[in-house]
């Protein structure tokens, strides 16, 4: 046989260099370049000594531009980003040249969603975006001259039309003064018409079916209101005389007074259109809403002397539309949401309004080949098919239509066809006034039920002739009977010994009986999960640990009840290996995840052996152990390795990338800021290190103290002066140091200390102080640090002293093994001492510890049980 074989690391490196298509990797906040192609090479103008260097070292350049910082926050959240025709200036030739790019920045998770490193791609786009500026400019250039043609030719038309329309104005002056004389006649009769038809007007507007009133001056003095528009306002008669300002104080800020005041000024009209409002009725304001126009009225001198405000209350109306489109939306949103196949056909030229990803996958269209276009056009097969018709009828009707297993044709967009069979209904949708407006077509592919009981009625078929085949068979057996009707008298005799037989049976059956008894009573005191089923693997027996974990009644469980209870991801699996065991009678073993009574998921061990007699399988005895335990701690033990080599390998890739600089050399500032940095990076290596062989010797129960007595004040100090200097971004405050001598450890608790404060350092990067106190309190030392950095959640406190815990599910945020913490807490358990956490979130954490000042002699052996129990919890 051929053997595969896979390539190893360096041969994939190899392969994903030579591409031509410009990508890079990098990990942590510095950027570190992992892996970079040929191609991204050739945009930086840079060689493959840049790999293992951070991106700022290795492409100084860049340094300034917005890329390292747009890297840095897709790191930080996780998010992708991408840029399209964004200039870079990079080095060619040892010269900065822009040149233009399309690049994408994604971050790579693992399955606990922790990023582990970007994928960098671009593409160089500078021909393109260059050959589009230039096309614009020349765009732009034609269209100017263009456009001075199309002016001069327009200059030359209007000259030819001023000399003619000086001819008109000659004429038309002639006119205008014969007009003068006339006019002066009718302003006369005019005038008195005017005062008959202000009472008139006056008379209309009380009389008016809809809300009027006219506002006098500028000033808005409220000249005339009819009922209505005092119902409107919610106001009586006496606000006639008053000012607009005085009878409708509530609606003072709502814009009306500045529209009134445009119209007065301007002389135009102002509509308004369901506007909303605030009127005050019965001393309680409520929203309206009106449809209105602020009219303005003019003398003769064309100057505004009073506005007429005409209103219609639409209250009712838009509450009833905003009622509609809520429904609607509700109905899009059920549409979208369910799975069954469903589309929204509007009007009666069904025009596809909406349709589902379920529809989708029946008609093997797109939204955009679909939407806002006519069924049939979509679908011209339907052309003589019944349903456009039963679509008509729905319209004309009213009344639901539907079918059951209905054959479609259905065109594919590859021009193939397929038919299928549907369960579908047509339901009308009424609008306000009970007419039709849209339908709801809801479709159920039952294809593969249609086709089997097409093959279960050719299947009748064949018994039906095989039916016909046994009638002959009968005559034949007819013969037969009689001569079994003789050996009935010889049956007779055995029958009498099969009495006997019966007898003896009855008497085993109870004792059989007893046994099944005591065999429940037995499986019931297991405290596992304990079932049994048939030959053919129908469960037909649960203990009662099944139900009470399920939180179900045994009745559910028997027969296939317990496949429900089984995580769809694991289902699968379990139903094959199942079925695999009832075919060749071997030992059933799946782990899986089991619904129990709370709702939660949690891992099981399912086995079940066959019990076998005479050759065949009679029973099957099954139990399902609880493994979750097991499965949370590894997979926290992979999650931790995962974490470890990550924290591990980033100081080393860091030291390396320092060496190689410090390598080719530089001023004596620079080399001393490389040996700092590298400095740095080791002294957290070895930390790491010193945190894993902690746990170990914790884990084996060989952790050494040495108790001796000390100064605790110089235990303070020291310690705050050691985390001094590491973190100069922050002011480590010693508010209270209690001076008295200490019997104990003072490596470990400093050590303690050391932990404390670091992480009070971490977790407040935008802190500018932790503060450290001490006291004594009833024969206790209790001491604090407090910080006031990002806080922790509730849910986490009680965990945070686990081994292997981290707050954070993003390894790259904040460094380290989660490991201190809990090494911290077994010290103080040594000394006899206790911990606790105060915290708020997104305010900062207050760590406590507490230790007796008089502690009682420590027992070696009960400590070391202790220890190692704790250790296996935490695994």
């Amino acid at each position: 046989m051929n053997k595969t074989r896979l390539l190893d690391c360096n041969q994939l490196l190899d392969i994903f260099s030579a591409s031509h298509i410009a990508t890079a990797i990098y990990t942590t906040e510095d950027l570190v370049i992992e892996a970079v192609t040929d191609a991204m090479l050739a945009f930086w103008g840079k060689d493959r000594s840049v790999v293992g260097l951070p991106l700022e070292v290795a492409v100084p350049e860049l340094v300034g531009q917005p890329f390292i910082n747009q890297m840095r926050n897709v790191i930080s959240t996780g998010q992708n980003f991408a840029g399209s025709s964004i200039p870079a200036q990079l080095s060619n030739n040892k010269q900065l040249q822009t040149s233009y790019y399309d690049y994408e920045y994604r971050a790579l998770k693992n399955e606990s969603g922790q990023v582990y490193c970007l994928l960098h791609t671009a593409t160089d786009v500078t021909d393109k975006v260059l050959g589009e500026q230039a096309i614009s400019h020349e765009q732009e250039h034609l269209l100017n001259i263009a456009n001075e043609q199309a002016l001069n030719e327009e200059l030359a038309a209007a000259n030819e039309e001023l000399s003619d329309v000086n001819e008109e104005l000659q004429q038309t002056e002639k006119q205008l003064s014969e007009l003068n004389a006339a006019l002066e006649d009718r302003i006369a009769a005019r005038t008195s018409q005017l005062a008959s038809s202000e009472a008139r007007m006056r008379y209309l507007i009380d009389d008016a079916p809809v809300a009027i009133a006219v506002l006098s001056g500028e000033d808005f003095v409220v000249e005339q209101a009819n009922q209505y528009i005092l119902k409107i306002w919610g106001k009586t008669p006496a606000v006639i005389g008053q000012t607009i300002y005085q009878a409708l104080p509530e609606i003072n800020g709502q814009g009306f007074f500045e529209l009134l005041k445009d119209v007065f000024a301007t002389g135009k009209a102002f509509l308004g259109n369901e506007t909303p409002g605030n009127m005050e009725y019965n001393g309680q304001l409520k929203q309206i809403f009106t449809d209105f126009v602020f009219k303005p009225l003019k003398g003769e001198d064309g100057k505004t002397h009073s506005i007429m405000i005409v209103a219609t209350e639409v209250t009712d109306k838009v509450n009833a539309r905003k009622a509609t489109e809520a429904a609607k939306h509700r109905v899009e949103a059920m549409v979208k949401t369910t799975p069954v196949a469903m589309t929204i056909l509007n009007g009666r030229d069904l025009i596809i309004e909406l349709a589902n990803d379920a529809m989708y996958g029946i008609w093997q269209r797109t939204a955009g080949q679909t939407i806002n276009k006519r069924l049939v056009d979509v679908f011209p097969e339907l052309i003589g098919q019944p349903f456009p018709e039963l679509l008509a009828q729905v319209f004309d009707t009213g009344e639901r239509v539907a079918f059951p297993a209905m054959p479609v044709t259905i065109h594919r967009t590859d021009e193939t066809v397929k038919q299928i069979y549907v369960n579908f209904s047509y339901d009308p949708i009424f609008d306000q006034f009970g007419r039709v407006e849209s339908i709801l077509a809801s479709v159920i592919d039952v294809t593969e039920s249609v086709e089997a009981r097409q093959d279960l009625e050719c299947s009748q078929h064949q018994l039906q002739e095989m039916t016909e085949e046994l009638a002959s068979s009968n005559e034949e057996l007819t013969s037969i009977n009689e001569e079994m009707m003789a050996s009935n008298e010889e049956l007779a005799a055995i029958n009498e010994q099969l009495v006997s037989t019966q007898r003896h049976l009855q008497d085993t059956i109870l004792q059989l009986e007893e046994s099944r008894e005591r065999f429940s009573f037995l499986l019931n005191s297991i405290p596992q999960q304990v079932w049994t089923a048939n030959e053919d693997g129908f469960i037909d027996y649960v203990n009662d640990v099944v139900a009470k974990e399920f939180g179900k009644d045994k009745s559910f469980l028997i027969g296939e009840g317990w496949q429900r209870l089984i995580h769809p991801e694991d289902l699968p699996k379990a139903l094959e290996r199942w079925l695999h065991a009832l075919e060749n009678g071997n030992e059933y073993q799946v782990e899986f995840r089991l619904k129990l009574s709370g709702g939660r998921y949690e891992w099981y061990l399912g086995r079940a052996v066959p019990l076998i007699e005479q050759g065949k399988i009679k029973l099957w005895l099954g139990t399902n152990t609880n493994i979750h335990l097991q499965k949370t701690n590894e997979q926290k033990k992979d999650e931790f390795l995962s974490i470890a080599s990550h924290e591990l390998k980033t100081p080393l890739t860091s030291i390396k990338a320092f060496n190689q600089l410090m390598a080719r050399g530089g001023d004596g500032a620079q080399l001393s800021g490389f040996v700092k940095k590298s400095a740095d990076h080791i002294y957290r290596l070895e930390k790491l290190i010193a945190d894993l062989l902690d746990v170990t010797r914790l884990s084996a129960g060989k952790l050494e103290y040495n108790m001796q007595s000390f100064s605790f004040k110089q235990l303070l100090t020291e310690s705050v002066e050691n985390i001094q200097h590491m973190a100069p971004n922050h002011a480590i405050v010693l508010k209270n140091a209690v001076e008295f001598d200490f019997t104990g450890d003072y490596f470990r608790l400093e050590q303690v200390m050391n932990n404390f404060l670091s992480n009070a350092v971490k977790y407040s990067p935008k802190g500018e102080k932790v503060v450290v106190d001490s006291k004594l309190e009833q024969d206790q030392l209790i001491v604090s640090v407090q910080d006031f950095g990002i806080g922790i959640e509730p849910s986490h406190i009680n965990k945070l002293f686990d081994r292997y815990y981290r707050v954070d599910n993003t390894a790259m945020r904040f460094e380290g093994l989660g490991l201190g913490l809990f090494i911290s807490s077994e010290i103080l358990k040594r000394h006899q001492g206790k911990v606790w956490i105060e915290s708020e979130l997104g305010q900062g954490s207050t760590f406590y510890f507490s230790i007796p000042i008089v502690q009682e002699p420590a027992d070696t052996n009960s400590i070391n049980v202790d220890l190692g129990t704790s250790m296996s919890a935490a695994n």
